[in-house]
């Protein structure tokens, strides 16, 4: 049970290693984003990045970016010990907002087909399986490209 609820804040570049480091827990080596393309992703024009706090300690965070009229998830990363707790929720919904809020009239994302605790949670906040992409973390590990309407 969490001890307190999650607060929001943005990213700062102080923040990187604490980011790099949750994402590398976080998912499997060759899924895991390496330090390079992380630092590209939170530096590229469009990039959103918010983190959750729990009495002082980083406990996800979720990177996204934006073109025209889509939001991207580039990711979305909580702790083992915080999830099922909200802390992804809290997360994605204000990567939404902030999405929304600057045009974008649809969000989505790639999730790992054999990822069964993020498809129900991306299923649960209102995303559908728009394709299958083959390959798309190597060599036999699909994904499912995920739709959300936004507006």
């Amino acid at each position: 049970m969490l001890a307190s609820a999650p607060s929001l804040r943005l990213y700062q570049p102080s923040d990187f290693e604490t980011l790099y480091r949750m994402d590398q827990v976080c998912f499997p080596k060759g899924i895991a984003y390496g330090r390079y393309e992380l630092r590209i992703y939170l530096r590229s024009e469009g990039s959103h990045c918010l983190l959750a706090e729990v009495a002082g300690e980083v406990a996800g965070f979720i990177l996204a970016e934006q073109s025209a009229e889509q939001g991207h998830v580039i990711t979305l990363d909580v702790l083992e010990s915080y999830r099922r707790q909200s802390v992804g929720s809290k997360l994605l919904e204000a990567g939404e907002r902030e999405a929304s809020a600057h045009g974008a009239a649809i969000m989505y994302l790639e999730t790992a087909t054999t990822n069964k605790a993020a498809i129900a949670l991306w299923k649960k906040h209102g995303y559908c399986e728009a394709a299958t992409i083959e390959n798309y973390y190597g060599r036999g590990e699909n994904a499912f490209e995920m739709h959300k309407l936004l507006r």
